[in-house]
């Protein structure tokens, strides 16, 4: 569907793909005084009234692509632990150059980035796809402080490190997020993906939003999958809904779940390429799945920077 917007007295032409917007000529829509005027036309439609309707993807935008994109940059120096963000750092909105890419014969494939509000649960489906095609999909194998129980094989479960080891690699950078549980440590390493890579393997990797600050490179060139659950409307509940999510929480559950996804579609949207709303596993393990394979078919907007030379 082809829309025009008038800027300046001159007309812009732009595309709707679904939920997105490409602008064709943006030259005239960031002016020379930093305007950021063309924002507005980012299509955040409001879900229809209906229950049948509520939630589909068509009313999720996974954030504005076009020849320019708005990007989330920090006001501040250093780097910032993704684990523990410096809270005296404030994020804003800049827009980056954006081109279209498609992996090329020989080169490494995409890093897919799944990252989830509450209640997505994640992991399970990330190994799920994995289980169907472990000769083309691959996962990050993460590294623990704690003691290799019998039955577990180094570098298949976990790779097995000393306490001491595991800090001088956070302190070297080489988690991309790492935390604490029964006083062992866990974290998922930058080397850990490669290696998946370097074999020729799709890597998944389930992560922190935060942690797309680590990821975001030319190296790995993620795509992002945010992955929200459908929580139906209190309206529905009461007219009956056919998800099993509804049967099994409660209303404030549902609310919570609500203004999860809402904070991680404000603080992370501008960095999400597809916005996957789960209702149930097979269909959203079928989702997910076509998905990956127009990732490695199909050209998708990527930052300028990370295909020049």
């Amino acid at each position: 569907m082809l829309q025009s917007l008038s800027y300046d007295g001159r007309q812009h032409m732009y595309v709707m793909h679904g939920s997105r917007v490409v602008v064709e000529s943006v030259m005239a829509a960031v002016s020379l005084s930093g305007s950021l005027t063309l924002a507005v036309v980012s299509p955040k439609n409001k879900a229809p009234q209906s229950c049948a309707n509520a939630f589909s993807w068509d009313f999720y935008s996974a954030g504005l692509r076009r020849s320019f994109r708005l990007r989330r940059d920090r006001q501040g120096g250093s780097p910032v632990d993704p684990r523990t963000p410096d809270a005296a750092q404030t994020d804003f909105l800049i827009y980056e150059e954006v081109t279209r890419y498609q992996t090329r014969r020989g080169e490494r494939s995409r890093l897919i980035v799944l990252i989830g509000s509450l209640g997505a649960r994640i992991n399970e489906l990330k190994q799920k796809v994995i289980a169907e095609d472990p000769r083309h999909y691959g996962l990050a194998v993460p590294h623990t402080t704690r003691p290799r129980k019998s039955h577990e094989r180094e570098g298949v479960e976990y790779h097995f490190i000393s306490k001491t080891a595991f800090e001088l690699d956070v302190q070297n950078n080489k988690f991309i997020e790492f935390g604490e549980y029964k006083d062992n440590l866990y974290g998922t390493s930058l080397e850990s993906i490669r290696s998946v890579l370097d074999r020729n393997k799709v890597c998944l990797v389930d992560v922190h939003a935060e942690a797309l600050k680590s990821l975001r490179t030319a190296e790995f060139k993620p795509y992002v999958v945010f992955m929200r659950p459908r929580v139906p409307s209190s309206h529905c509940r009461r007219l009956g809904s056919t998800s099993s999510l509804s049967a099994l929480v409660t209303e404030e559950d549902l609310e919570e779940m609500r203004q999860s996804a809402e904070q991680m579609d404000h603080l992370h949207g501008h960095w999400v390429d597809y916005v996957l709303v789960k209702e149930e596993p097979a269909g959203a393990l079928q989702e997910l799945q076509s998905v990956l394979e127009r990732v490695a078919s199909e050209p998708h907007w990527v930052p300028v920077s990370w295909v020049r030379s």
